[in-house]
């Protein structure tokens, strides 16, 4: 089978949110790496949280979209 590249070897798949910012979804959690609002690096303990550091931006799970799906 082929290797899916949106996901990680620890079951997490990466996202964007309206094509913006980037995250790591599992089934029970979201990593918030980059900002879709403010475009800054999260920092690891916020990043764990899901919500940015700099702006306090929360992505809402609807905002969700994979990453790297285009063409």
């Amino acid at each position: 089978m082929g290797q899916n590249r949106n996901s990680t070897d620890d079951g997490s798949r990466t996202v964007t949110f309206l094509g913006r910012g980037l995250g790591l979804r599992t089934a029970t959690k979201l990593t918030l790496l980059v900002c879709p609002l403010c475009s800054q690096r999260n920092g690891d303990r916020m990043a764990d949280k899901g919500v940015c550091e700099w702006c306090a931006y929360e992505p809402a799970e609807r905002d969700e979209e994979p990453c790297g799906t285009a063409g």
